[in-house]
C-alpha cells in the first residue's frame, strides 16, 4: 500500500518530485520503481540546522578542543552522512549541497589539524568526485576510498570492514582504535565497530551535535578514558 506524504509534489503525470528524506524510505523505493523522480538535495539540508557557518564552525572547534582524546583521524561516509543525498541519483552535471554543519565541522576538523577520509560505497563514484570537486573539499582528505559494490547495492562486496577501512589504515598508518568513524547505515557502524573503530551512527544527517557526541564516545572508548 502506498501512503500519502504531504513532501511528495506531482510536476506532470510521469515526473514527480520528493525530498531526499523521503527518497530514502523503502516504501518510496519499491513503489517509485520505473518511475521518472527528480530528488531535491538541498531541501533537507537548508532544515538540518539553523545555525549560521559561523556558529557551526565555533560549536565544532570548541567541541574539538574539549575532547580529551581526539581521534588521530576521522572517517566518514558520503550518502546522507555529509550531504543530504544519493550519488546515483545525479550527474556530473548537476550541483551538489552539503549538509549545513558538514562544512564548519570539516574546517573545524582542518583548522586543528585532525587527518580525515571519505569511506563510500556509492556505485557511481565518478559523480562523487566530481561533487566533492565542486564544493571544493576533495583536498581535505588523507585517503579516499569509493569502493561500489560489485552489483549494485549488495550487502556482500566491498564491505567497509573488508575493504575501506584497511585501505584508510594502509595508507595512513593510524590504527583502529585511533580512528573516529560516521555513517548512516546501522549495518556498517556495526561492522567497522567490530575492528576496535568507534563508529557513530548519523540518522538525520552530519550534525555539531552528533560530532560532539562521536568525540565524546572515542575519548571514552580509549585506554584510560
Amino acid at each position: 500500500m502506498l501512503t500519502y506524504c504531504p513532501s511528495l509534489q506531482r510536476l506532470e503525470p510521469s515526473v514527480i518530485r520528493i525530498s531526499s528524506q523521503v527518497a530514502k524510505h523503502p516504501v518510496w523505493q519499491s513503489n517509485l520503481r520505473g518511475r521518472q523522480v527528480h530528488v531535491d538535495c538541498t531541501s533537507q539540508s537548508r532544515s538540518q540546522s539553523m545555525t549560521s557557518h559561523g556558529r557551526g564552525y565555533e560549536t565544532a572547534l570548541k567541541a574539538l578542543e574539549s575532547s580529551s582524546r581526539l581521534p588521530k583521524m576521522i572517517v566518514w561516509d558520503l550518502d546522507y552522512t555529509l550531504w543530504p543525498f544519493w550519488c546515483e541519483m545525479y550527474t556530473t552535471k548537476d550541483k551538489p549541497s552539503l549538509y549545513q554543519d558538514s562544512r564548519p565541522i570539516l574546517d573545524a576538523c582542518r583548522q586543528k589539524g585532525i587527518p580525515m577520509a571519505i569511506a563510500s560505497r556509492t556505485p557511481t563514484p565518478h559523480v562523487a568526485e566530481a561533487f566533492m570537486r565542486k564544493l571544493g573539499i576533495t583536498d581535505m582528505f588523507e585517503s579516499i576510498q569509493l569502493i561500489p559494490a560489485s552489483s549494485g547495492h549488495d550487502m556482500h562486496s566491498a564491505q567497509k570492514d573488508k575493504a575501506h577501512l584497511p585501505n584508510i589504515r594502509k595508507e595512513t598508518g593510524v590504527e583502529y582504535r585511533e580512528m573516529l568513524f560516521f555513517d548512516d547505515e546501522a549495518p556498517n557502524i556495526a561492522k567497522v565497530a567490530r575492528l576496535g573503530v568507534t563508529s557513530i551512527h548519523v540518522p538525520s544527517g552530519m550534525s555539531c551535535q552528533v560530532f560532539e557526541k562521536g568525540l565524546q564516545e572515542h575519548a571514552k572508548q580509549q585506554p584510560g578514558g
